[in-house]
């Protein structure tokens, strides 16, 4: 008659199993047993470093967290800055034409009425004087009442959500790490190639001395005076966008806008204060960089 009793499954023992562990369901002698069990337990504090790395990891991601958003609300104040050096800009130029206009006004005015006070002192008036009076009082009238009715031609301002870009954006987390687990991680400079060929611009140079912010600033000012004076206003783009950086960002700032015929990559820029971004709608070629004083 067959023995009953079943052997460890450990090839080469020989020994009787005592008991059917339940992590492996392997039937193991007491030696074994123990054996596993201790090799079990070794894994706890490997599984413990692992734990404080992860937790220490999830307290830095705050911290990352945290400068987005501060970048964030700097990117906000640079465009509040913008709009606000914008108004001045249009308001400074508006009471320049007021003003002007009324000196004009006061300057036609006052000649006409030396005249008229020598007609009517000398008593000698002609036709023609008189008809040049009634002509200079109807010009002052419709001047006045010009400016009376003066409009200004106010387009909505328009904000591309492509200004900014979050890197891996999803709206589910948990589908998300799943997706990422079966197909790979994607790493955050393949992301980021993919988001800025996808939008208006592609960054062909952003050394350290540029921020992520500035360039976000850069490229909205940038795309704003594009959308404002269209592609025949080259050279008045570049004009306001060299006073814009050197209102904003201090002085010394030169900018250069090379059409796709134009542009050669291998130029050199001798400081880390650079900018090359190419708007991939027009194919122009966006260069900024602080001179070395």
């Amino acid at each position: 008659m067959a023995s009953s009793v079943r052997s460890c499954s450990i090839k080469e023992c020989k020994r009787s199993c005592r008991a059917l562990c339940l992590c492996c369901q392997h039937n193991l002698c007491l030696d074994h047993l123990n054996e596993h069990n201790k090799q079990v337990n070794a894994e706890l504090p490997l599984l413990t470093d692992e734990i404080n790395s992860l937790s220490h990891q999830l307290k830095n991601s705050i911290v990352i967290e945290q400068s987005c958003l501060t970048d964030l609300n700097q990117w906000r104040e640079n465009a509040h800055h913008s709009i606000d050096e914008f108004y001045k800009r249009k308001r400074e130029q508006f009471e320049e034409l007021m003003q002007r206009r009324r000196n004009n006004q006061k300057k036609e005015f006052n000649e006409m009425k030396i005249k008229f006070k020598e007609i009517i002192k000398n008593q000698e008036g002609t036709q023609e004087e008189i008809d040049s009076i009634k002509k200079s009082i109807k010009f002052i009238e419709k001047d006045i009442n010009e400016l009376r009715h003066i409009h200004l031609n106010i387009n909505q301002l328009l904000i591309n959500d492509n200004l900014i870009s979050i890197q891996n954006e999803t709206t589910n987390n948990d589908n998300h790490l799943r997706k990422q687990q079966k197909r790979g991680i994607t790493s955050p400079d393949e992301s980021s190639a993919k988001l800025m060929k996808s939008s208006r611009w592609e960054i062909e140079r952003q050394p350290s001395g540029i921020t992520d912010s500035m360039r976000i600033d850069v490229l909205s000012t940038f795309g704003n005076l594009i959308d404002t004076y269209g592609s025949s206003k080259m050279l008045k783009i570049v004009k306001d966008m060299k006073n814009w950086l050197n209102d904003t960002y201090e002085k010394q700032w030169n900018v250069e806008i090379f059409d796709k015929h134009q542009y050669q990559s291998s130029q050199n820029i001798y400081s880390n204060q650079y900018l090359i971004v190419k708007e991939t709608k027009l194919e122009w070629t966006l260069v900024i960089f602080k001179e070395i004083s």
